[in-house]
């Protein structure tokens, strides 16, 4: 029992380690998923003190893929989890997004006390870029994307305001079917 409790906190104090806050605002970032993989080129956990998460993104050619039965499962962009970072299936919020019928679509995706909740938010042309807002309130998730809002109410509200940032994942059950990549640039 002494042993996994010195593993435990071992655990700790390296995941404490490799969380930043996050100090790179204004910085376009490239980060790609490669084949055959969920999880994007990201090296350690950030975390930011606010409220509110407001990033521009865009895609190039790679965003367009068929992976048959799974081409509605939604692919994760960016956004934050709640409490810590591994609640990301528990408390989050995230902009999701996939090729689905002939085009990108841009969705709201959250996970309340468990529950996934998504919404789309809109279209993304080709080679275009977008700008999204996530924000956290006491009652609920706000997604913005262009003149686009949607709303998860939340069942409960987190005194501790520490989002951590959560990157770009490929899936659902499907990993990527080639490189994807996606640049992000957080904004002040």
């Amino acid at each position: 029992m002494r042993a996994l409790r010195c593993v435990a906190l071992l655990c700790l104090v390296l995941f404490a380690v490799s969380c930043t806050l996050y100090d790179e605002f204004g910085k376009e970032v490239r980060y790609t998923i490669p084949q055959g993989n969920h999880y994007s080129n990201h090296d350690f956990f950030s975390y930011i003190r606010s409220d509110t998460v407001i990033f521009r993104f865009h895609f190039d050619d790679s965003a367009i893929y068929d992976i048959g039965a799974d081409q509605s499962d939604i692919n994760k962009l960016f956004g934050f989890a709640e409490g810590s970072a591994s609640a990301i299936h528990e408390w989050s919020a995230r902009f999701g997004w996939r090729w689905y019928g002939e085009r990108l679509e841009i969705l709201a995706y959250a996970y309340i006390d468990g529950q996934r909740r998504s919404e789309l938010l809109g279209v993304l042309e080709n080679g275009a870029s977008g700008i999204g807002c996530i924000t956290s309130e006491d009652d609920r998730y706000r997604f913005t994307f262009e003149s686009t809002t949607v709303e998860f109410l939340k069942s409960r509200s987190y005194s501790d305001r520490t989002k951590y940032l959560s990157y770009p994942y490929f899936g659902g059950t499907t990993p990527a079917p080639h490189d994807v990549s996606v640049w992000v640039t957080v904004l002040p």
